[in-house]
């Protein structure tokens, strides 16, 4: 997994400007909300889905976390280059429209299903706590992008998908993107532990 080096300018030891402070806030929530989505489960819990079109709660977490890791090199080159080219700035920040209904569109539930980019769609094969610690791990990186991002422009600063090279967001509402994602994949599986054919410990 790639690293961010820590800055060493005054900015990265500043209070937290307002928007990454609320990413870290709900970046809290969602682990708490994905521990007690798999708290108590067996391993076929884990793999179980009502039908084969829909994804198990292992796929939803695995989704996550191979999306988390494809992210976290674009954002580091974002931070990186944010940096060199001095785009600082501790807001208030203006996104574009368009960033900030991706995110809205994003949260669940889903009011719009986008086709899954192949390189993302989850195998269902992979072990309860494997993955579970998978997820911590990128969560954690995730939440040393956002303390990395502190003191710069987050709305200048643009992260190219790396799923779709066209799309460009700013590093705010990359960040709040990728947490509604999250949100809506950990809804997902609440469906699917919720379903009245879920199987039983």
């Amino acid at each position: 997994m790639s690293s961010i080096i820590p800055r060493s300018d005054d900015r990265a030891a500043e209070p937290l400007v307002t928007d990454l402070a609320d990413f870290l806030l709900q970046l809290d929530e969602i682990d708490a909300d994905a521990d007690k989505l798999i708290a108590g489960l067996t391993e076929d819990q884990f793999h179980w889905s009502p039908v084969a079109s829909r994804w198990s709660i292992a796929q939803c977490l695995v989704h996550l976390n191979i999306m988390g890791r494809r992210y976290l090199p674009a954002l580091d080159e974002t931070i990186e280059r944010a940096n060199a080219e001095n785009l600082a700035s501790r807001g208030p920040f203006r996104y574009g429209f368009i960033e900030r209904w991706i995110a809205h569109a994003t949260e669940p539930p889903p009011g719009i299903r986008l086709r899954t980019p192949s390189s993302a769609r989850p195998p269902d094969d992979q072990p309860i706590v494997g993955v579970s610690v998978n997820f911590r791990l990128v969560q954690d990186e995730l939440r040393k992008r956002i303390r990395a991002a502190n003191g710069l422009d987050l709305a200048r600063a643009k992260v190219t998908s790396p799923f779709v090279k066209s799309l460009k967001m700013g590093l705010g509402p990359c960040f709040a993107f990728l947490l509604a994602h999250e949100r809506r994949h950990l809804w997902q599986g609440w469906q699917v532990r919720k379903h009245q054919a879920f199987p039983p410990a």
